[in-house]
């Protein structure tokens, strides 16, 4: 009976591991689909209404884009590129949250009915707050000190004003190698903490609903 048991129990997680490589494919194609689009459309929107004005802002772009400017061919490069990057970073965050949770995802299944396989019956996710924030945290810090450093090796860190503006909101933060990591480190923290307290304030509703029901 228990041999029994453990082999359901391996197949449940086995599932839920391929629910999660699953999930994370379809998020990354959501993310980086729903960033083409709006980069396209904010292209194409500035264009028609400030024509020749239209660089601005979003002609800064360009430091992370690689060939990418205000103009019609510009917008599908742009749309390229955000289909890259928020793809890349939203597939690789479900990835790192699903792999530092682990075995632990079985222990997170709430259910109203008492059954050995928590794959068939109507289960309601938690989420664990550490595995969340170490999986958005590495790839906020690790996005913020490769924009660093690539402004760096671009040689315009100087000219750079705008992305010196995060030394607003993350004290120390210059863009400079060492400035990148510090920054770095310290987004880790602040989004590891705001991690920390969505998953506190989401399972207690979970749980507060899970008894009502």
């Amino acid at each position: 009976m228990k041999a029994m048991i453990h082999d359901v129990d391996r197949v449940n997680l086995k599932l839920l591991k391929t629910a999660i490589r699953f999930n994370a494919r379809i998020l990354g194609l959501t993310a980086g689909s729903l960033a083409a689009v709006v980069i396209y459309i904010a292209t194409q929107a500035s264009i028609v209404k400030w024509g020749d004005d239209s660089g601005g802002y979003l002609g800064l772009l360009a430091i992370f884009f690689p060939g990418y400017s205000v103009s019609s061919a510009g917008a599908w490069i742009g749309a390229f590129w955000a289909f890259i990057y928020f793809g890349t970073c939203s597939w690789l965050s479900y990835r790192v949250y699903g792999k530092v949770l682990g075995t632990r995802i079985s222990a997170l299944l709430l259910s109203p009915v008492s059954t050995a396989n928590p794959v068939l019956k109507p289960s309601i996710l938690q989420l664990h707050g550490v595995s969340l924030g170490v999986a958005i945290g590495s790839i906020a810090a690790l996005s913020l000190l490769a924009s660093t450093v690539w402004l760096v090796v671009r040689g315009t860190a100087g000219e750079s004003v705008h992305a010196a503006l995060f030394s607003n909101y993350i004290p120390g933060y210059s863009v400079s190698i060492m400035g990148g990591l510090w920054g770095a480190i310290e987004l880790f923290g602040l989004v590891f903490l705001s991690c920390l307290l969505l998953a506190t304030v989401y399972n207690k509703v979970v749980k507060i609903r899970h008894k009502t029901s």
